[in-house]
């Protein structure tokens, strides 16, 4: 098997961060805590699973599962954090950090329900957001996303800017705090509000997005009310006097502007993915996402940065993205 000459440097750094030995988190190894625990909230790896209360660490490789009518926060040793939902299912797939390593991997599958992601202090390139069927890396980020059960997602942009990339390598950025993008097997939609997103009628706002309504603890200011996102009464983002929207990278999966809401058609509004991926329960979900993914998107996204990430079962697959980013709606430091 022939390797880029990238490869190979990633190879050589997974080799001393092995040696080192403190910066790679194997399975099973505490990578942070739990620090909000409502109702029942498990943790497994592989046959072992214990409930969580409060202060208990969390593990490299755990699935994270919330009880139907409770809710979790969780913060990762480099300050990460994230809120989970009702329901909420999340994989911590892989930790490499040092602060005194550059690089590093901070490899997360979101499998359902609801969550706020807010990134901490490892590099962005690091961070690499699995959904069932696309991958987001981040420019310094706050964003809320809703996994739906017949595996769909959408995702909203509260600070900063992402990368989506769906699994058949449709790639969008979402720099437009405030509004929404829906995620499907085949393609990623363009920013828009929550007037204009198809299929909203099949979920209520505020179960799709509980922390919008409800700020978690992790992130207990506000940059958006309910109103300004359910309304779109928020500011819309400026653009730049030399937009040109035939620039590329100017324009959305259907060639239209980006963060313009375009109208469809009927057939389009009831938010059905062409190829509809069934709901599994939790050991399948767990070996679903266990399973090498997107190859193609993480190789892209490693020209972007030195995001790393560690397959399951020894294969080396690349993530990241650029730095930078917006800091719109407010000065929030991260």
């Amino acid at each position: 098997m022939r390797f880029s000459k990238r490869a190979l440097c990633v190879t050589a750094f997974i080799a001393a961060l092995f040696m080192c030995g403190s910066a790679f988190a194997a399975p099973g190894d505490p990578i942070g805590s739990a620090i909000t625990v409502v109702s029942i909230v498990t943790a497994s790896l592989d046959k072992d699973q214990r409930k969580l209360a409060q202060g208990d660490g969390v593990r490299a490789q755990e699935l994270i599962a919330v009880d139907d009518d409770g809710r979790s926060e969780i913060e990762l040793r480099d300050k990460t954090k994230l809120a989970l939902g009702p329901g909420a299912k999340l994989l911590l797939d892989q930790f490499v950090y040092d602060p005194d390593i550059d690089g590093g991997a901070i490899v997360m599958n979101l499998v359902r329900g609801s969550f706020r992601f807010i990134t901490g202090l490892a590099a962005k390139p690091a961070y690499v957001i699995h959904v069932p069927n696309a991958s987001i890396t981040v420019r310094g980020t706050i964003f809320d996303v809703y996994v739906k059960p017949d595996n769909t997602a959408w995702l909203l942009l509260i600070e900063g800017a992402v990368e989506v990339c769906s699994s058949s390598g449709k790639c969008i950025v979402h720099d437009e705090p405030g509004k929404l993008i829906r995620i499907l097997p085949d393609t990623v939609g363009t920013p828009v509000k929550w007037a204009g997103l198809p299929g909203k009628v099949d979920a209520v706002f505020d179960a799709a997005f509980p922390f919008v309504s409800r700020a978690p603890g992790v992130d207990p200011n506000p940059i958006f009310t309910r109103e300004q996102i359910v309304l779109g009464t928020f500011p819309e983002k400026p653009r730049p006097k030399d937009y040109d929207p035939g620039e590329k990278g100017n324009k959305g999966d259907d060639g239209d502007k980006k963060g313009e809401p375009t109208r469809k058609s009927s057939k389009d509004d009831d938010d059905t993915p062409r190829t509809r991926t069934k709901h599994t329960e939790s050991t399948q979900e767990v070996e679903h996402y266990r399973r090498p993914r997107r190859e193609a998107n993480d190789t892209k996204a490693a020209a972007k940065g030195l995001g790393i990430l560690l397959g399951i079962g020894g294969g080396i697959k690349f993530g990241g993205n650029h730095g930078g980013g917006h800091n719109y709606g407010g000065s929030r430091g991260r």
